[in-house]
């Protein structure tokens, strides 16, 4: 090997090594991911792909992910990791009531969605063939959902909600939003209801009527 493709091969391994000692490799080569994700689509994501994104071997990924299934696995978890964050704050900004706090969570549902459709992608669209086997997207799915349940439950403690299995009531309200959320990342809202609404507006408007099914009747 030449002087100078020496000289280039040590700086890049210690461009690796920099990463790698301030575990930065990982959260490096997730966003490299998510760009081939909005560039290219799932069929051009692999981790030599995404390794000559980052700017290291294609070697380097494996230091973390042992296929493309787990680089997946860890954008999805990443982006739950998101969603549960925006939730909580959600429910800590209407500490007073329950139906407010459902409000307020719909919306940093959909707000998170239109500022990380990519992420959306991969939570619930990406060829994830054993769940099980990540663990940590198990969990943060799980910390973003149970959140959810939990503004159900307080509710119906606190006699805003109707009685009911919590964690059915909240699959209603997160199939709703979700739905929501879709429509208008794809950009399939009718140009009547986009004339008519703000997207904030409809979307507080659509939560208010679910939310409404939600109150007991006297």
């Amino acid at each position: 090997m030449a002087e100078g493709e020496q000289g280039s091969a040590g700086a890049e391994d210690a461009g690796e090594r920099r990463l790698y000692h301030h575990s930065n490799l990982r959260a490096t080569l997730i966003q490299a991911g998510l760009a081939i994700l909005t560039e290219e689509g799932v069929q051009a994501l692999t981790l030599r792909a995404a390794a000559r994104r980052a700017g290291v071997s294609h070697n380097a990924p494996y230091r973390h992910f042992a296929d493309k299934e787990a680089l997946l696995a860890a954008i999805a978890e990443e982006g739950f990791l998101e969603l549960a964050a925006r939730i909580e704050a959600a429910r800590a900004a209407a500490p007073a009531s329950p139906r407010a706090q459902l409000e307020e969570s719909g919306w940093a549902y959909v707000q998170f969605a239109l500022a990380h459709p990519d992420h959306l992608r991969v939570m619930f669209g990406s060829p994830i063939s054993d769940p099980q086997a990540h663990p940590g997207l198990l969990a943060a799915g799980a910390r973003a959902f149970n959140s959810l349940v939990e503004i159900i439950q307080a509710g119906q403690h606190a006699g805003e909600i109707i009685s009911g299995d919590a964690r059915q009531l909240a699959f209603a309200a997160w199939g709703m939003v979700h739905g929501l959320a879709l429509l208008l990342t794809n950009q399939q809202v009718p140009a009547n209801l986009r004339a008519a609404y703000g997207q904030e507006q409809l979307v507080r408007t659509c939560l208010r009527q679910q939310i409404w099914g939600f109150v007991p009747r006297s």
